[in-house]
């Protein structure tokens, strides 16, 4: 429901562009040249549709949206408290490094939205809201707009390179993949790699309790053997 709200929204927004975008000659020395520019009945009714048809509802409320959800999630994962066997001071830090992880990742979500989009949108509001265009800014504003535009439309990228980049699983799994060198059929990454993590991490916290507790008797860690053996076996870890 909330993905067929957000595609009738973003339709009903840009409805408008259908019927006042034209081809329009913008250099009399060369008429076959021609910008798709709007063409609004009055500049109120453009300067209106550009507040809030464009900047409000395209800009700034995505931009409040996007920051108040990723706040709920913040406060959500540092909230919680991860369900394990050992509660040590080891598996606190693991625990704390991986919230710390997640919250690196939503700030840097809507630090980058907001960075992507400023430009552009600082240009049109300059030229929608800034008065008559000066001579230095009609030179270069057909040169930094394309690449205020591309910043922009850079951003619809940038979040799975982010997730993937703060996922650590995701980098070994695709290494894992590259290494292979199979670009077709089904990789083991749950024997392989998922297994190898929980067997390290538990090793970690086996470890730690043994050195930090003198009274305990050593024994081998609980590790179960046989996924051990078959990490050992499938990938000559």
């Amino acid at each position: 429901m909330m993905i067929v709200f957000i595609w009738i929204f973003a339709i009903s927004v840009t409805t408008p562009w259908v019927f006042f975008f034209d081809l329009v000659v913008v250099f009399e020395d060369n008429p076959h040249v021609r910008l798709c520019l709007d063409l609004w009945p009055n500049p109120l009714s453009e300067v209106l549709y550009f507040v809030i048809g464009n900047l409000i509802f395209c800009y700034i409320l995505p931009m409040v949206l996007i920051t108040m959800c990723y706040i709920l999630i913040w406060i959500k994962v540092w909230r919680r408290s991860i369900p394990t066997d050992t509660q040590d001071a080891q598996m606190e830090r693991m625990q704390q490094k991986s919230k710390v992880k997640v919250v690196k990742m939503l700030v840097a979500v809507v630090i980058l939205f907001v960075l992507s989009w400023f430009p552009l949108y600082l240009i049109f509001a300059r030229i929608k809201l800034g008065g008559p265009i000066q001579k230095w800014e009609e030179d270069i504003f057909p040169i930094v707009t394309p690449l205020a535009q591309w910043l922009g439309a850079s951003n619809s990228c940038i979040n799975p390179i982010l997730y993937a980049f703060f996922n650590k699983k995701y980098r070994k799994g695709f290494v894992a993949i590259i290494k292979s060198r199979k670009c077709c059929g089904r990789l083991r990454y749950y024997e392989t790699i998922a297994l190898q993590s929980s067997s390290t991490s538990t090793r970690k916290s086996w470890h730690y309790n043994n050195n930090n507790h003198a009274s305990i008797t050593r024994r081998s860690p609980p590790v179960d053997k046989n996924a051990v053996s078959f990490i050992f076996n499938h990938t000559g870890v």
